[in-house]
């Protein structure tokens, strides 16, 4: 697993970490440093190596998933992988056609159920997304992302009660 983790850590110095900011974060904020992880999570090598990671510390679950945009190729990758634990997604507002709902996938009331992100800043968006899981009767196992910018999400999160690692932290990177 360790040679897993360090070609991971390499996929995300070489394609998705930059240092040239400042950049504006989802939650406003301003940042020297911003990660880019769609392009790890979408690349072959770094989809089979986040979901190899992962699947190996989300234990026994139903389904995996998580907010929009960035969960999804995590989710994807994790269910192929595995062969049964199903996939799904949640939107950041519930659809305005169709079934209008903002859970998508293979998700199903009583599910057990890991949440998985790629970049975990504030939490507050991750908090968000259990809501709507926790409303469809499920329960959430662990909370699970790629990298912990280290800006309060693990201790929000953590204090909500959903166990939280992440395989990375922003200090492996920066400094």
């Amino acid at each position: 697993m360790q040679k897993a983790y360090d070609d991971l850590k390499d996929l995300v110095k070489k394609y998705a970490f930059f240092s040239d900011g400042p950049y504006r974060l989802s939650g406003g904020a301003l940042s020297d440093f911003y990660f880019d992880l769609r392009r790890v999570t979408m690349h072959p090598r770094g989809a089979s190596l986040v979901s190899e990671l992962m699947l190996e510390r989300l234990g026994s679950v139903d389904a995996v998933g998580g907010m929009e945009s960035g969960a999804i190729p995590i989710a994807t990758a994790i269910a192929l992988k595995s062969g049964t634990v199903r996939a799904f997604f949640v939107r950041k507002a519930e659809k305005k056609h169709g079934r209008m709902r903002r859970t998508e996938g293979c998700i199903r009331h009583g599910d057990i159920v890991a949440f998985v992100e790629d970049v975990a800043t504030s939490g507050e968006s991750v908090l968000s997304g259990i809501a709507a899981v926790e409303q469809l009767g499920c329960t959430i196992a662990k909370v699970m992302c790629i990298l912990d910018r280290e800006s309060g999400a693990k201790e929000r999160i953590g204090s909500s009660g959903y166990p939280f690692e992440a395989l990375f932290v922003a200090s492996d990177f920066v400094g």
